[in-house]
């Protein structure tokens, strides 16, 4: 009996650790564009169900993309995570030029070490392969970098617990811009037959931030808040009634808390053949599926539980790091 009952003790201490074991991630981001990358960093680093292991930058200018997520990890003390630049172009089209007033922040004195300057695709495959456990990637841009470490090194795919990714429009049938920026490199992340989640715009334009969401990130006292706010005021670009909509934080979110979001199972076909349709994602539910279905794409979103746990962890000062 007393055998039963400490055993009973046992299994509740390990499913109690099994549940505060933060999740381990890489975070892949085209910070310095659209807000979102910026707000969906800060909510990974402020979650306490995840540890981020990795920052990778992905597409255009991903010099100062660096420089800007390295000045962000210093405002939230996490110095600590591992830093890698990707390439400037996508898998197949050109570099564009970009018009990001969020890098008017950087100073002379926001450089990034020299270490950060390693091929992006190279620190994901060895932040993977290194790990004792599967660590869960998320990439909120372009999919680039996760397409080239996948081809460079088809091991890794044993060591992702699962891809949570924004992108895609799986009841529009309009291009989602993740998608269309790199279609090739959609393609072959959708098809390596690694779990995925695909937050999309079905869901994500669902999050926007209202009036009293950015009052209170406006009132919040500490500096890793104020820099936020600064950094949606230059995006705003002198339109204080455009409001952030979330949704790269949507997928961070669905990380921490899945139940955020519903999904349906099934596969996902990216369009790379007519550039009349370069980058639309179709949508096949697993019962019609001939071969595995690997991606759960999220259908629905709890709108207000997802927006209070946004704006409660981003006006929090930062948390002690790891």
């Amino acid at each position: 009996m007393i055998q039963r009952i400490a055993l009973i003790f046992v299994s509740a201490a390990v499913l109690a650790a099994a549940q505060t074991t933060p999740i381990p991630v890489i975070f892949d981001t085209d910070i310095g564009d659209d807000i979102d990358d910026a707000l969906a960093l800060a909510l990974a680093l402020q979650s306490p169900e995840l540890e981020v292991r990795a920052v990778t930058t992905v597409i255009d200018r991903t010099t100062e993309r660096t420089r800007l997520a390295w000045k962000e990890l210093g405002l939230y003390a996490r110095r600590d995570v591992v830093l890698g630049t990707g390439s400037d172009e996508p898998l197949l089209d050109p570099v564009r030029p970009t018009r990001a007033p969020q890098f008017q922040v950087l100073t002379p004195e926001d450089v990034a070490p020299e270490a950060a300057n390693r091929r992006a695709a190279d620190v994901i495959i060895e932040t993977l392969l290194r790990s004792p456990e599967k660590i869960t990637v998320i990439p909120v841009g372009p999919l680039t970098n996760i397409a080239l470490a996948l081809k460079l090194e088809p091991r890794i795919k044993a060591k992702i617990e699962r891809i949570v990714l924004m992108g895609g429009a799986f009841t529009m049938l309009i291009p989602e811009y993740n998608i269309m920026r790199d279609r090739i490199a959609a393609e072959i992340v959708f098809r390596s037959g690694v779990p995925i989640t695909a937050v999309g715009l079905d869901v994500t334009t669902k999050c926007k931030l209202e009036g009293r969401d950015l009052d209170r990130l406006r009132a919040a006292d500490n500096p890793a808040s104020k820099f936020l706010y600064r950094l949606i005021q230059l995006w705003q670009d002198g339109h204080p009634n455009q409001y952030p909509t979330l949704h790269d934080p949507l997928a961070v979110a669905s990380v921490a808390h899945p139940n955020v979001i519903e999904t349906q199972l099934g596969a996902v076909d990216v369009e790379t053949a007519s550039p009349l349709t370069y980058g639309i994602t179709m949508f096949t539910p697993a019962d019609r599926v001939k071969g595995p279905a690997t991606t759960y794409v999220a259908r629905n979103v709890n709108v207000r539980e997802f927006l209070d746990m946004f704006v409660e962890r981003l006006s929090a000062p930062p948390r002690s790091g790891k």
